[in-house]
């Protein structure tokens, strides 16, 4: 059985949320060292594991804050369920919430430590869970595809000085709901690759084909085909 003279304090304590907040730790951090580590009577009161009999006036001077510091500290503690309060007309009574996941009963041997011989409170989040968790977002952000613009197309085809049209490429994807086939699209700037290697045709390969033969609302171009040059041009 442990004598009292250390608290354990595990690394999983960096993933803690409040573990940049300096105040909110200090007093955490003093709550623990102070805090009963068996039961003990008081002034007629069961003073219990894990509960301690302060003020905000004595915590303040323990811990060289200030009584506003101390109780926006106590309250971010509370918010999130570390820490619970019960006010009395000369002192509070302040209790570690599962004060039992963070120092054990028992004294356990290093070499035998499994996963089990050291609970974690369920608001602290363990280093390697932490380090999952942001693998796993910048996994679902790098897949996570975001349709283009026709603004984007428009200057990926410029870029690349090719045929496609911006409009029926984003038309014909949106209306497909951006699959290639069975599949959700996940780069379509090589989707815009592929088209260019495309010979026309409805299927995907719609673009603004180079053709020889004029655009029919192009004035200058419909001259050109009627053989009308200098002031002929003028009677069109």
């Amino acid at each position: 059985m442990s004598d009292g003279n250390y608290i354990k304090l595990y690394r999983s304590m960096l993933d803690w949320e409040w573990y940049g907040n300096v105040n909110t730790k200090v007093l955490f951090l003093h709550l623990l060292l102070k805090a009963n580590w068996k039961d003990k009577q008081w002034q007629g009161i069961t003073i219990q594991r894990g509960q301690l009999v302060s003020s905000y006036g004595k915590l303040a001077e323990e811990t060289n804050l200030t009584i506003n510091e101390i109780r926006t500290a106590l309250k971010h503690l509370i918010s999130t369920g570390e820490v619970t309060h019960k006010p009395h007309n000369k002192y509070g009574l302040f209790t570690i919430v599962n004060y039992d996941s963070y120092q054990e009963h028992h004294i356990q041997d290093t070499t035998q430590d499994t996963p089990k011989s050291h609970p974690i409170n369920t608001l602290l989040t363990t280093t390697e869970e932490g380090k999952k968790e942001k693998k796993e977002r910048r996994k679902d952000s790098s897949t996570h595809f975001i349709p283009p613009s026709v603004e984007e197309v428009a200057a990926y085809c410029y870029e690349r000085q090719n045929n496609v049209d911006p409009d029926r490429f984003v038309d014909f994807y949106a209306a497909k709901g951006w699959m290639v086939g069975k599949n959700k699209m996940k780069d379509w700037k090589a989707s815009v690759r592929t088209w260019e290697t495309k010979k026309g045709g409805n299927d995907g390969g719609n673009r603004i084909r180079k053709d020889s033969e004029p655009d029919p609302n192009d004035l200058v171009a419909q001259a050109i085909a009627a053989g009308v040059t200098g002031n002929g041009f003028e009677g069109f």
